[in-house]
């Protein structure tokens, strides 16, 4: 009573990487997805690739990608990325044997692929589309969509689709107990694994070829294929295939009746299906590990485990299922001496395995039932033409009781459908609201990446001026300066000529560095910076800068003194290039739970009256982008003839 199971193998496009790579490619889809680096096409790309990487790892978050990946490919018309997503959403829902969710998004695969002509997608939506057959036990459709998948293959020349088609194709030949001709086709799918490095097929070939050895009782050949496989699948942290494989090898350890040893790794076999919610081989499995309590007596046991692979076989609604149970729970009642209750299970059975492998036999069951049944009436009619006025009146009865139901129903049923539109609703809006805001954080962690990497680069370049190249000049000076006892006039007045220019490049070279970075910033603070800033501008005499400043007995944070200076920096430009103004003031005041920042000209303001924070430019764009970083609020006043007045308040959050 041991039930053996096999790697079926959903076809995708995709390529075999260690766990590690696996994990690199992952982070960088999360990354350039989170932070809104690929978008339209390239984005619905990203999706499906991703999903793919948590299939067996975490399915809630594969569903979750597959079906933001067909939402999107829905809404700007991209049929190709569409078919795509619905072929990964059903391999997806195939995973947690969901198997009408699986089938439906697999034939809606195949649909776009034909309308597309993506004919890639197409043979492995058949593909996958066989394997749900396969699991039901209907093998005449698992079989003919496995040759069209592999027509399609092999016009294509896709090597890892054909060895996935043989493979496949292996799996129902064996589910017929035709054990020779699935040693055949996968022969054929692994040597096809073999030359194209997949290391997850490979795996999954040798795991089917020992099976199939097992059932043709050699044991030893089994075994060499099982831990060629095991090998294999612990390289590459293959869960799904190390389910399968550990309840295989279980079933020589029973065979060779070492019960305990095999029941240590049924329930290894079993936490894998449940981790990858793979129910078709938790049936299996606890089939497998009844059998063993049963020879250990463990009958109590027993029962809970075939209870609960018959609840998942009828969760699946799979009969290919429900007949490996019954079978099992046939054994079971013989071992108990419940005689009466295994024969029926058994009667149970036949008929399953009759709808299962004889659609013949089906046929003529029902044409003889036909027969039995025209035989019987004409026995009958004269009974029943007795009970005909009594059969009339209880049928009005029961309309009448019907239509009341009906319209009792009906009225539950609006109630119901009206608080379900009502929460979809509600569900929509919070959703839409969820991810707005985390839209606006994305886009907050993206423009805070791109300010710390300009201000970095500017430190650097600022410093590498200042230490290098105005170093170069220092030393250039000091040598040309040597040349000045020269006894030719036209000689020293050439000296002359170099020294000034090298020391106009070395102002120059001051002032660029200066405004990359200012040093009094890095080594004073942000308020000794203003002033150093205030005093270059009052040195002209054109504009009076004034400034005041209260609370600043510490330094701030220094990304946030690098964004108030610039914010500074940019209004009193602002102010320089288009106010006219005479006076600047700016006023910061920091008490400990928030800092205020204001800055005051009395220039011609602006053409049109402002208010809050709409000015216009890059300029303003970059000081709303700097003030909204660290969750600040900013208002802007401004009339005609009447100035300008910039407020910006910081909370304790930012500080």
């Amino acid at each position: 009573m041991k039930q053996k199971f096999l790697i079926l193998f959903a076809c995708l496009i995709l390529l075999a990487v260690s766990a590690s790579g696996q994990q690199k490619i992952t982070d960088s889809l999360e990354r350039a997805i989170r932070t809104g680096a690929v978008k339209d096409t390239n984005r619905i790309n990203a999706l499906n690739r991703l999903a793919i990487t948590y299939w067996y790892n975490n399915s809630e978050r594969a569903l979750n990608l597959s079906r933001e990946a067909v939402r999107l490919s829905t809404e700007i018309g991209f049929n190709r990325g569409l078919a795509v997503a619905c072929n990964i959403l059903g391999v997806s829902f195939d995973i947690i044997s969901e198997f009408d969710s699986a089938l439906y998004y697999y034939e809606k695969a195949a649909h776009l692929s034909r309308k597309t002509g993506y004919n890639v997608i197409l043979a492995s939506a058949l593909n996958n589309m066989g394997m749900v057959y396969q699991s039901r036990g209907d093998y005449k459709k698992a079989i003919s969509v496995y040759l069209d998948a592999l027509r399609i293959f092999e016009k294509l020349k896709d090597r890892k689709g054909i060895g996935n088609a043989y493979n496949n194709i292996g799996l129902v030949y064996f589910d017929l107990q035709q054990y020779r001709q699935a040693l055949d086709y996968h022969n054929k799918a692994l040597s096809i694994r073999e030359k194209t490095g997949d290391k997850y097929g490979i795996g999954a070939s040798l795991t089917n070829l020992g099976l199939a050895w097992s059932n043709l009782k050699d044991d030893d050949k089994a075994l060499k294929y099982y831990e060629r496989s095991l090998k294999i699948k612990e390289e590459i942290g293959d869960k799904y295939g190390l389910a399968i494989l550990l309840n295989n090898m279980a079933i020589i350890y029973q065979d060779k009746n070492k019960l305990d040893d095999a029941l240590i790794m049924y329930t290894k076999s079993e936490n894998y299906h449940r981790q990858i919610g793979d129910l078709h081989g938790l049936i299996y499995t606890f089939i497998n590990t009844a059998t063993v309590l049963n020879r250990l007596g463990k009958f109590d046991r027993s029962a809970i485990v075939l209870d609960s692979a018959m609840y998942y076989a009828r969760e699946i609604k799979s009969l290919s299922r429900m007949a490996k149970v019954l079978e099992a729970y046939s054994y079971y009642y013989g071992k108990t001496g419940n005689y009466p209750k295994a024969w029926k299970t058994m009667l149970t059975l036949d008929s399953i395995k009759d709808s299962l492998y004889s659609e013949d036999m089906r046929q003529n069951i029902a044409e003889m039932k036909a027969k039995y049944e025209i035989d019987k009436s004409e026995h009958e009619i004269e009974f029943l033409n007795q009970q005909n006025e009594m059969k009339n009146l209880q049928l009005q009865t029961a309309r009448i009781r019907q239509r009341n139901s009906l319209l009792i129903a009906g009225f539950i049923l609006l109630g119901v459908l009206s608080g379900m539109a009502f929460w979809l609703v509600k569900s929509r809006y919070k959703t839409k609201m969820r991810l707005e805001h985390e839209k606006r954080l994305i886009q907050k962690e993206a423009f805070s990446a791109i300010v710390n990497a300009e201000e970095n680069e500017r430190k650097r370049i600022a410093m590498e001026l200042h230490d290098g190249l105005g170093q170069l000049l220092s030393a250039a000076k000091l040598n040309i300066s040597v040349l000045e006892d020269t006894n030719s006039e036209e000689d020293r007045l050439a000296v002359d000529n170099a020294e000034n220019l090298i020391d106009q490049a070395i102002a120059d070279l001051r002032n660029i560095s200066h405004n990359l970075m200012p040093s009094a910033l890095i080594r004073l603070g942000l308020i000794p910076a203003i002033h150093d800033m205030a005093d270059k501008i009052n040195s002209g005499r054109q504009v009076v800068v004034k400034i005041t400043s209260e609370g600043f007995e510490s330094r701030l944070p220094g990304n946030l003194e690098i964004a108030i200076y610039r914010v500074i920096q940019e209004s009193v430009n602002n102010i320089l290039k288009h106010a006219g103004a005479g006076n600047i003031f700016i006023d910061l005041r920091y008490g400990g739970e928030s800092l205020d920042l204001s800055i005051e000209d009395d220039g011609k303001g602006m053409p049109e009256p402002s208010t809050s924070n709409s000015g216009k430019g890059i300029g303003w764009d970059d000081i709303r982008s700097r003030v909204s970083l660290f969750n600040g609020r900013m208002n802007l006043y401004s009339e005609p003839g009447k100035g300008t007045r910039l407020n910006i308040n910081f909370t304790k959050s930012a500080l």
